[in-house]
């Protein structure tokens, strides 16, 4: 072994100590990144960059509403860019009409352990050989924005049940007690709620790389008027996502601590995810990926965590009587519903609202795997051997599971797909009663090659064979 080898993997062991310590073991870096000498190098610099900047309060432009420096407010204390400094600042949300976003895409390198900012048109030019596509790999994953609404926990503090029941899968709103006990406590302070709503917005954007008072946000605040607060992302791609969320879970804990002053899995809050319109074109993938959607409504709404029916709007589906012709033209939607194809995105409006993460990195993978799942679909896929149906996309989740964790899990838990195990992935506390796979995120990581090319091939071939799919 040469001394350059030697010094690497010294290098290496040094890093994933550090990491190790700062709560960052290999077990969860596995969920995001490559463990090799670069990215542990850029992720323990991150990690640093990120608590230095939290500490300052060195925060990207434009977060939320600025009115200017006015120290009157507090007095002695000084702005940090547009912001008081954290824990004194309090949330002054953007206008809903406010849209910065659209021309760019944050991607998460899990190579290099570095987030990085793309044009948009990356992915509306799907040739290989285009010289405007920086990297083929991008081409994907597709751009996603995602509008998180929650609301405060209100004026007097919710009994315990209630605290708990109100972000609980299967409880609907009206099954919460409203006894005067639990709206009688008068401790809540709004002044402080709005600051934490700011702590948290802080959060978000060093997590996702947004750091320092030069940098712009890559997170923002809008006021809405169904709801009090609404969190919109600027569109980023599924890798940015998953390492953004945990980061910000494990440097933070930012949304169980968030959890104490805001409700998300609540009536009317969405947590609602906009796909670029433009990266989709292949005409056979826009037509399988929006009739997965119109076909499977109880599967829609299981994955919405909805009810079905046309009495929930959130989670109504009507399929248009000229579908074809909607998607040849790429046509708006007449009106919104669960599925809102607008001028510039596909609007997926059906997602309640969640602030427990393993729930939002499911919403992602559900819609980046139906984006994958119907990418190379042709006429032949879906008019001869329809293709675009439920079944087989679920023995595409099973097949590749490592790559869609998150999903595969709730998926077993929910009966979708039978006879299986779920994932550990180091993240969640596990399920009591649950089984779960000797084999992990990390392991799998460490084998992927041997995985991919053995493992998951005879899944499939194995379920292919069998008439009912393996879930029977």
């Amino acid at each position: 072994m040469s001394r350059k080898t030697t010094s690497n993997l010294s290098r290496l062991e040094n890093n994933t100590l550090l990491l190790a310590q700062k709560n960052f073991g290999k077990e969860i870096l596995a969920n995001f990144v490559d463990i090799n000498t670069l990215s542990m190098h850029n992720i323990v610099d991150l990690i640093d960059s990120i608590g230095d900047a939290f500490t300052k309060s060195s925060l990207p432009k434009n977060m939320h509403r600025y009115y200017g420096n006015r120290t009157s407010h507090y007095e002695g204390v000084n702005t940090i860019g547009q912001y008081y400094p954290i824990n004194i600042q309090q949330i002054q949300p953007h206008d809903y009409s406010y849209k910065p976003f659209g021309d760019k895409v944050l991607d998460f390198d899990p190579n290099t352990g570095e987030f990085i900012t793309y044009p948009i048109s990356e992915w509306r030019n799907k040739s290989r050989y285009n010289s405007g596509n920086t990297k083929s790999e991008l081409l994907n994953f597709v751009p996603m924005g995602l509008e998180l609404e929650i609301v405060y926990r209100g004026k007097g503090k919710q009994c315990d049940d209630c605290f708990y029941e109100d972000d609980s899968e299967g409880n609907s709103p009206e099954s919460f007690c409203e006894t005067d006990y639990c709206y009688s406590d008068e401790d809540f302070d709004l002044s402080k709620a709005q600051k934490e709503m700011f702590k948290f917005l802080a959060q978000l954007n060093l997590s996702f790389g947004a750091i320092g008072t030069k940098s712009n946000a890559v997170w923002i605040c809008k006021s809405d008027s169904t709801v009090d607060l609404e969190f919109v992302s600027m569109p980023m791609t599924i890798r940015a996502f998953k390492a953004g969320f945990i980061i910000a879970k494990q440097k933070f804990n930012s949304f169980e601590k968030i959890a104490k002053y805001a409700k998300a899995y609540y009536g009317p809050c969405g947590g609602h995810i906009h796909i670029d319109k433009d990266s989709f074109t292949n005409t056979y993938q826009y037509y399988a990926f929006l009739s997965m959607h119109y076909d499977n409504p109880e599967f829609i709404a299981g994955m919405a965590q909805r009810s079905v029916g046309s009495d929930n709007q959130w989670a109504y589906l009507y399929k248009p009587d000229d579908f074809a012709r909607v998607v040849k033209y790429k046509l708006n939607s007449n009106s919104r519903q669960a599925v809102n194809v607008t001028t510039n995105t596909v609007e997926l409006r059906y997602f309640r609202s969640n602030l427990k993460v393993d729930r939002i990195l499911k919403n992602f993978e559900l819609v980046q795997s139906m984006f994958t799942f119907t990418s190379a679909m042709t006429y032949q896929d879906i008019a001869k051997f329809k293709n675009n149906t439920l079944k087989y996309y679920l023995l595409f989740i099973r097949a590749n599971r490592y790559n869609y964790p998150n999903l595969f899990n709730y998926l077993t838990i929910r009966n979708w797909i039978k006879k299986e195990k779920l994932i550990n992935t180091n993240l969640f506390p596990v399920i009591k009663g649950a089984f779960y796979e000797d084999n992990n995120i990390y392991n799998y990581q460490e084998h992927r090659e041997m995985q991919e090319n053995e493992q998951a091939v005879a899944r499939l071939m194995e379920m292919l064979l069998d008439d009912n799919g393996g879930n029977e």
